[in-house]
């Protein structure tokens, strides 16, 4: 018979064991649920490698995100089993966190809640600390999501990935809908997998199902009429066309959710919010090329404006706005689901807009008046569009209490004042970084500071040891070279040889043995370097003395100097040693020489520096003492002058441009914010209405800022180039994009999981080449190679510009009847043959015509340059170019383009000076010459197109296919060149090809040899096996070499600084070539070396896919340009651009 329940019961009382296991079991339960539920809220970050990054090449090797940058992970652990610690704060998951709205947005749900973020971007710097961050994809074809959902229980989602600009959707629609739309029911179906476990367990309170809300966009109502929440959906855009397609998917799930009669908890809760142009950004979170970011930015830069007037009225949200309406949306979804409530329609949907439509034309108008924006302004629609009917937000103000507050006016008055805070203060705290302290800008700690990494370069001069260097002496400001031309004495003067630069030695250093080492100095004997002697003076009891060459063991001559070098500018001081004395250099007014004399150290208060040292080649890789200072270059790039100033040093010149960055963006500053108080005090109208831009002409000859010298990139500052007040801004060509189209990412066309043994192809006597480079060629948009201002212009204005020829000029039959106009073995000027001879294939009559093309031929030997009579003949006989409605063009094709002269180097063209014909003002000149460090090539107004190389015929012959070329992992060699030692950058060719104590000779792939490979001359055997081929500069910038580099699918390495490469407003050269300083030449191997072998690929496969922009047609089909993307196509296309600028003019 079984035990009655008091028997039991009493069994028990009187049992401990059974007492304890009664208690225990249950509480051994509870603890595990309740650790396992902790463990759940606090998942470990899904962590990913590979990818594109915006950082330097050093840090575009595989990433894998370390602790600090996922932020902070506690699963919980023994001390907080019992609840005891756990974070009462609700879980929130922001999709697409590391865009503009999300990284804005963050900081304001971080107090409240526990913050994941999803995104495939590496984590931003912005994002607070206690971010969870998730780097992965949203699509189907990634598991990130559904891990993520797996381990942790949201209470909401803000999902904000997607493609949110119509210039990014329009070209790939159906990329964009698998992000805007797939993605979204990507979300969707984990948020749905959620509901089913909450309805197989209602016991489980743990399971959540979270609250969704949407951010769409404005785009999915008809642009042309005035909209509201219940407004109809008719999108024309890429952009709308999605976001509606993602808004469907929402409503489907959230419908569907409530089909089988549950309610409150059991059902998806969802929203959607639709955003305009919202702008504000902090610059670093913004798309730069974004329409207001672009424009602020440009405007403060001196920057060319685009814009199209075709676009529809535009409703300006300020971020703030924005953010004040995603909070009380928050806010509300939340009240819905605690209560177990929804809208009566299912997914509530609300405008956030600010209720007031402004053409782009207008709100141009309005930042260049904030600005006082001395940059030219494009129009690139043809001003259709109309004033459209204003947006209504009228559920967001009866709803959600939310009304916006910053109007227009105000919000980019603000926009371009925190934009003038953040370059100010870059500058500043680049000047910390690199400058010495002054009176105006002293240090934060008033301690002298010596942390430079340009001095930290010239502690150890022994590092001087064994390398090659040319010396210079102060000559009343002056740089005066050492020369010793007789074997025996020495002189210094100014004097420049024909190709040779300046009349100097070569000296090799030598390290003296008994030298007790000492910072920032070292006893050295100069060695000149044919084996002539060694430098130094007769020993004499006179002060003034001669510089001569002496032998080794010669006891007539003082030989060994201590050198020592000022922390502020690699100036040197030439010191006796032992004997408290220094060579001083003194300058002879009556004919110009440099003299010397032996003085006490002690004759000067401060130190005196008065000789310099051009660094050519030492035997070791990287760290060269004085090389950042280096004199030489930095006056081609910011000297104006025939002479190098003894000052000349790339350090001093960026501090003083940093120091007037400083101070003009605090006066622009200023002024900004006196234009904000003004409009808040209630004058908007007045700003508006009476307040005006500076006007401006079509003749680009008449902008104010046409004569002031090109400013300095720099691709680490918020606006890049450093502005000023006194110099006009160039477009960069070198910097990596801040933000890139996320479709690109998503769809890579190289990746680091590429195996390097693919399969090979086989093609005769080529054969071997693995189709790695064909299958990402095949792969890769053209487009994408483009700047988005330039691939916007092609999208609005596909078709060529309408031209028309002046032909019949006297004279003009006999130019072209020579026959320098055919392709050369050497020499090769014959790109205006070849130009204008396509063009007289797509003429129009004059009269139809926007542009007129003068057919000048700048170097035909043996004929005449008739640039006069043949601009004559277009004004007399054609209407309009006289009184500028229909613009001139013509090519030029020597060295020094505009400037129809010659000059073996920068210096002798300052001297002469070069200059442009003046019957050229206001004439397009498509020229070869880019240096903007010069007179002869005008940024804002000048179009660069590539020389046409003398190897044209064999370069198609062994690459005329891409299956012909090889692949960059398959390439033995680092990098090739060849060429002659002289020209401008005479000291750049002999630095790239220095041995750096060996770097050269190591080996890139194991038994193929050195990897970098000098004067070999097997051109074509070069090119097909160099990853790289380095530009130096030559006696310009520019080089018909390069063309040959970019067909043959070397990646081109650009030295030469201040210069503009074909087609720079159109290609982002960024994106297919490398730029390193002439500076940092002694560790080129090192930096090449350290660029993924992932993202080589990727570069190749852009420089394969445009590369018929660098090489021209044959001579006996030149109409074979009109139907490919070879230089006329890029060159009509940009002077498209040209003819639509307006320049801004002096005011009187």
């Amino acid at each position: 018979m079984a035990p009655s329940i008091s028997q039991v019961f009493s069994a028990i009382i009187h049992k401990p064991r059974y007492l304890a296991l009664l208690i225990l079991i249950p509480l051994a339960g509870l603890l595990y649920h309740q650790w396992s539920d902790n463990y759940v809220q606090s998942p470990r970050p899904i962590k990913l490698t590979g990818g594109t990054t915006h950082s330097p090449w050093e840090g575009l090797a595989d990433l894998v995100e370390d602790q600090d940058e996922l932020g902070t992970w506690n699963p919980g652990g023994v001390g907080d089993w019992l609840n005891w610690k756990q974070d009462k704060r609700r879980a929130l998951l922001v999709t697409g966190g590391a865009g503009q709205l999300g990284q804005s947005l963050i900081p304001s749900l971080v107090d409240e809640y526990i913050i994941h973020v999803i995104d495939i971007a590496p984590r931003p710097t912005s994002l607070p600390t206690s971010v969870v961050y998730h780097r992965g994809s949203i699509l189907p074809s990634s598991s990130a999501l559904s891990d993520l959902f797996a381990s942790t229980s949201f209470n909401g989602v803000i999902h904000l990935a997607a493609i949110s600009l119509e210039s990014w959707c329009a070209p790939k629609e159906n990329e964009c809908h698998e992000v805007n739309v797939e993605g979204t029911k990507q979300i969707l179906d984990q948020i749905g997998d959620t509901l089913t476990e909450k309805r197989k367990r209602l016991w489980n309170r743990q399971v959540k199902t979270p609250w969704i809300i949407l951010g769409s966009s404005m785009e999915v109502y008809p642009q042309e009429q005035g909209v509201s929440e219940v407004s109809g959906k008719n999108p024309t855009s890429a952009l709308g066309r999605t976001k509606l397609g993602a808004e469907i998917a929402l409503q489907d799930a959230v419908r569907n959710s409530s089909l089988d009669g549950f309610e409150g908890e059991a059902m998806i809760n969802g929203m959607i919010l639709r955003f305009p142009e919202v702008y504000g950004y902090p610059q670093s979170q913004s798309v730069p090329h974004a329409f207001i970011p672009s424009l602020l930015t440009n405007a403060l830069t001196s920057l060319p404006i685009q814009f199209s007037s075709d676009i529809p009225s535009l409703d300006l949200l300020h971020v703030d706005d924005a953010i004040k309406g995603i909070l009380k949306a928050i806010s509300r979804i939340e009240d819905q689901s605690r209560l177990g409530v929804r809208s009566e329609g299912g997914v509530e949907e609300f405008n956030l807009v600010y209720g007031q439509r402004w053409q782009t034309q207008d709100i141009v108008e309005l930042v260049r008046t904030e600005a006082h924006s001395m940059s030219p302004i494009r129009d690139i629609g043809s001003a259709t569009s109309p004033q459209m009917p204003n947006f209504s937000n009228g559920r967001a103000k009866d709803i959600l209490e939310w009304e916006p507050e910053i109007s227009a006016p105000v919000g980019l008055g603000v926009a371009l004042q925190t934009l003038s805070e953040d370059i100010a203060e870059y500058s500043r705290t680049w000047h910390q970084n690199h400058c010495s302290p002054n009176a105006d800008f002293p240090s934060e700690d008033n301690v002298l500071s010596d942390h430079f990494v340009e001095d930290l370069r010239n502690k150890d001069l022994t590092k001087l040891d064994g390398c090659t260097v040319n010396l210079g002496f102060d000559h009343e400001g002056w740089l005066h070279h050492v020369k010793c031309e007789d074997g025996k004495h020495c002189s210094a003067d100014g004097e420049k040889v024909t190709a040779m630069n300046w009349n100097q030695s070569v000296f090799i250093v030598h390290k003296a043995a008994d030298y007790n080492k000492k910072e920032r100095t070292v006893r050295v004997m100069f060695e000149e370097e044919k084996g002539m002697g060694y430098l130094g003076y007769r020993k004499t009891k006179e002060d003034e003395i001669g510089l001569e060459l002496f032998e080794k063991d010669d006891s007539e001559g003082q030989i060994e100097f201590d050198i020592e070098v000022n922390r502020h500018g690699s100036f040197l001081r030439l010191l006796i040693p032992d004997t408290g004395r220094q060579i001083h250099a003194l300058s002879n007014s009556t004919d110009s020489s440099t003299w010397f004399t032996l003085e006490p150290t002690t004759r000067w208060i401060d130190p005196h520096f008065d000789m310099r040292m051009n660094v050519l080649c030492c035997p070791s890789e990287g760290d060269w003492p004085l090389l950042l200072d280096d004199y030489e270059s930095a006056d081609i790039r910011f000297g104006s002058t025939g002479q190098i100033p003894f000052n000349s040093s790339r350090r001093l010149h960026l501090c003083g441009q940093a120091e007037k960055a400083i101070m003009h963006n605090f006066d622009r500053l200023s002024a900004a914010k006196q234009a904000v108080n003004k409009v808040e005090n209630g004058q908007e109208a007045h700003a508006w209405e009476s307040d005006h831009g500076v006007n401006t002409k079509s003749e680009p000859h008449s902008w104010a800022l046409k004569d002031l010298p090109a400013c300095y990139n720099d691709c680490n500052s918020p606006a890049i180039c450093i502005q000023t007040g006194d110099c006009k801004c160039v477009q960069a060509d070198h910097c990596q994009p801040r933000r890139e189209n996320s479709i690109l990412s998503l769809n890579p066309i190289a990746s680091p999981e590429i195996s390097s043994d693919t399969a090979k192809s086989q093609l005769g006597s080529l054969a071997g080449y693995s189709p790695i480079l064909l299958n990402a060629v095949s792969k890769t948009d053209w487009r994408d190679i483009l700047l988005p201002s330039a691939r916007e212009a092609l999208r609005i204005n596909p078709d060529f510009v309408k031209v028309h020829v002046a032909d019949g000029y006297k004279g003009q039959d006999t130019i072209e009847a020579s026959d320098c106009h055919k392709l050369q073995t050497k020499h090769c000027f014959s790109a205006d043959s070849i130009m204008y001879k396509a063009l007289r294939h797509m003429q129009v009559p004059a009269e139809e015509a926007e542009l007129i093309i003068v057919p000048v031929y700048q170097q035909c030997k043996g004929t005449e340059f008739l640039l006069h009579d043949a601009m004559h003949h277009a004004l007399e006989n054609i209407p309009g170019t006289k009184t500028g409605e229909k613009t001139i063009a013509l090519v030029l094709t020597h060295d020094w383009g505009i400037c129809v002269a010659f000059a073996w180097e920068i210096w002798s063209a300052r001297e002469q000076p070069l200059y442009p014909d003046w019957i050229l003002d206001n004439v397009l000149v498509w020229s070869v010459m880019g240096d903007y460090d010069s007179s002869c090539y005008r940024s804002h107004q000048d179009i660069v197109i590539p020389a046409r190389t003398c190897q044209s015929i064999n370069l198609k012959e062994h690459f005329s296919e891409v299956r012909h070329i090889k692949p960059i992992r398959e390439r033995e060699h680092l990098l090739t060149w060849s060429g002659t030692h002289w020209g401008t950058g005479k000291s750049d060719r002999l630095r790239l090809t220095c041995d750096r104590g060996g770097a050269g000779e190591k080996e890139l792939i194991k038994g193929k040899g050195p990897q970098s490979n000098f004067e070999n001359w097997d051109y074509m055997n070069d090119l097909i096996n160099a990853r790289f081929c380095p530009q130096p500069r030559g006696i310009a910038g520019w080089s018909p070499r390069l063309n040959d580099a970019i067909y043959s699918g070397c990646i081109p390495i650009l030295i030469a600084e201040g210069t503009h490469y074909p087609f720079i407003n159109f290609l982002d050269w960024s994106k297919f070539s490398i730029r390193i300083l002439p500076t940092e030449l002694d560790r080129i191997e090192l930096i090449l070396n350290s660029i993924p072998l992932w993202k080589l690929e990727e570069m190749q496969s852009n420089l394969i896919t445009i590369r018929e922009a660098f090489i021209y047609s044959t001579d006996e089909n030149p109409q074979d340009e009109l139907n490919r993307k070879g230089p006329l196509f890029f060159a009509l296309h940009e002077a498209s651009l040209k003819i639509r600028t307006k320049y801004p003019v002096k005011e009187d």
